[in-house]
This record gives structure tokens, C-alpha cells and sequence, in this order.
């Protein structure tokens, strides 16, 4: 009997799911990751719509020449790797989620945000986002947390606690190269994070000098006396 129960334990977690659980397994990651590559065009084509913004074209265009938007559409381009995991027993997707929603703002605010309010309050989410992606937390401060864990260690939840072999422990999704790949791009997601921290971060400070040096050009420019 121990030998059956031993058996019966170790048997997949898959095979308790209909067909059409499994199927929808696959079927819903991909569907979030065709809506998290298309987040950044919908954007832009809905501020190309009003006549005083830039076309999509053109919004590509400045895009790829702002260094926060370029680490913002690579976060969002890395995304996928953890959209395209199991939903039902991993709460890795929703790290994904969140980092593609920030993203977003990021690409938004770098292009409308004249206000030093604005990267404050960005700068202030990407805090809260690196403690979700780290694991720590500032009790009730923190508006949101993934998991109990980092980014990192939920990763290996999926083949277990302790990060055993998706060979004793298989569920959909759950294979050692994949996860072995997740870890990779976890490590270059996270530094993506801390960069794109640092940029708001310094916009939100420079906001008040760049506010004052053309104010005080202004004044030169119409014969007033700077202060």
C-alpha cells in the first residue's frame, strides 16, 4: 500500500486535468502574451487619433530614441517568458502583468509628462515594482504583491517548493530548459527594472532645475533681470 500511495503521489498533475483544462492551459497564456505585444501599438495608435499628438509612425520614431521607452518596450518585449507559464498552480504570470502595465505608463508619461508630480508618482510605483519583483515589502504601504516570494523564487514553484525536476513532479508548462531559460531572463528583467528606476528617478529630481532654466531664459530673453 505505501508502494501504490508513493505511486499514485508521484503521478502527474496533469493527468488529473480534462482535455479541455489542459488545452485551456496553453490557450489563455497565449492569448496574454498576443495582448502583452500588442499593448505598446494600441497605445500608440490611440494617441496618434488626436490631431494635436503625432502619428504611430512618429511615435516609434521618438520612442526608439528616449532610453526609457527603450528599456520599457524591451521589458515588455521579455514579458512573454513569464506570461507563458501554468496559471492554475503559479502565480508568475501576474509579475509579467504588472511589469507590462508599467511599462505602458512608462511610454505614456515619457511622452506627455511635463509635470515633476508625474515622475514622482512613477517613480514611486516603480519602488512598490521592485519590491513585488524582489520579494520584499513595506507592510501596508505596498499597494500590491505578487507572491510571499521574488520573482525568482516563484519561478521554480512550479516543479516544486524546493525547485525539484519537472521529471517527478510535471505539470503543463513545467519543463527543466524552460525554467532553466526563465531564471536567465529573470535576472536581466529585474536589472531592466532598476534601470528604468534610476531614469524616472532622475527626472523626477532634474524636473524643478530644467523648470527653472527656461523660465530664467525666458525672463533674460524679455530684458527682465534673472534672480
Amino acid at each position: 500500500w505505501q508502494q501504490l500511495w508513493q505511486s499514485s503521489a508521484a503521478a502527474p498533475i496533469s493527468a488529473m486535468l480534462s482535455p479541455q483544462q489542459s488545452a485551456w492551459l496553453y490557450a489563455l497564456p497565449s492569448l496574454t502574451v498576443i495582448t502583452a505585444c500588442l499593448a505598446p501599438v494600441l497605445l500608440f495608435a490611440l494617441r496618434s487619433l488626436s490631431a494635436s499628438q503625432p502619428t504611430a509612425r512618429e511615435s516609434w520614431q521618438l520612442a526608439l530614441r528616449s532610453p526609457l521607452s527603450i528599456v520599457s518596450l524591451t521589458i515588455i518585449l521579455l514579458s512573454p517568458v513569464f506570461l507563458l507559464s501554468n496559471y492554475s498552480v503559479s502565480s508568475l504570470y501576474l509579475f509579467a502583468v504588472y511589469c507590462v502595465v508599467l511599462a505602458c505608463a512608462n511610454l505614456l508619461a515619457d511622452k506627455v509628462g511635463q509635470r515633476r508630480r508625474v515622475w514622482i508618482a512613477l517613480a514611486v510605483w516603480h519602488l512598490f515594482n521592485l519590491l513585488n519583483l524582489l520579494g520584499g515589502n513595506l507592510s501596508l504601504l505596498q499597494p500590491y504583491r505578487t507572491a510571499q516570494q521574488g520573482l525568482l523564487p516563484t519561478i521554480f514553484q512550479i516543479s516544486g517548493t524546493a525547485g525539484g525536476s519537472c521529471e517527478y513532479y510535471r505539470v503543463d508548462w513545467c519543463e527543466d530548459s524552460w525554467i532553466t531559460f526563465q531564471m536567465i531572463v529573470a535576472f536581466a528583467y529585474i536589472i531592466l527594472h532598476v534601470v528604468a528606476f534610476f531614469i524616472v528617478g532622475l527626472r523626477a529630481v532634474e524636473e524643478p532645475a530644467m523648470n527653472y532654466s527656461m523660465r530664467e531664459s525666458s525672463e533674460v530673453a524679455g530684458g527682465a533681470e534673472p534672480f
